[in-house]
């Protein structure tokens, strides 16, 4: 870790919610057992199940979110993803969740551009954090 680390946690969210785990792997393994059917291949099982598998990964494995004095670290599986908090401009939070906003207003490309920490347990912790490296000038 390092010194200018100000909050580190992690969310799995198939441990929140494992009801939810178990329906997305049933539906998973019968789109890719139809797919599989239809393209009368065992190629079409093998794509389906891993491109359906890697865009729910994030579900089934640990998210880990680190704050720092400089930025947002989000660790997923293999992937990492960094910025800075410059480059935030408003924050909003929904329930267990912080949205973080590239654009000052409201705009189409919020669902493209933004952000989104899951907090769990700690909301008020990292919110706190968020509202001080990101003053929401609305």
């Amino acid at each position: 870790m390092n010194d200018d680390t100000l909050m580190t946690w992690k969310i799995h969210m198939v441990k929140q919610n494992p009801g939810k785990g178990i329906a997305v792997l049933i539906f998973i393994l019968t789109v890719s057992f139809f797919a599989g059917v239809a393209g009368e291949s065992l190629i079409f099982l093998f794509l389906s199940l891993l491109v359906l598998g890697s865009y729910v990964l994030p579900y089934f494995v640990p998210v880990s979110y680190t704050l720092t004095e400089k930025g947002i670290t989000i660790r997923t599986g293999w992937m990492t993803k960094e910025r800075d908090w410059k480059e935030f401009r408003r924050w909003e939070r929904s329930g267990n969740a912080i949205k973080l906003y590239t654009m000052k207003k409201p705009s189409r490309l919020d669902n493209y551009r933004a952000w989104l920490l899951r907090t769990g347990q700690k909301g008020d912790e990292v919110e706190a954090i968020v509202a001080r490296k990101i003053v929401n000038t609305e």
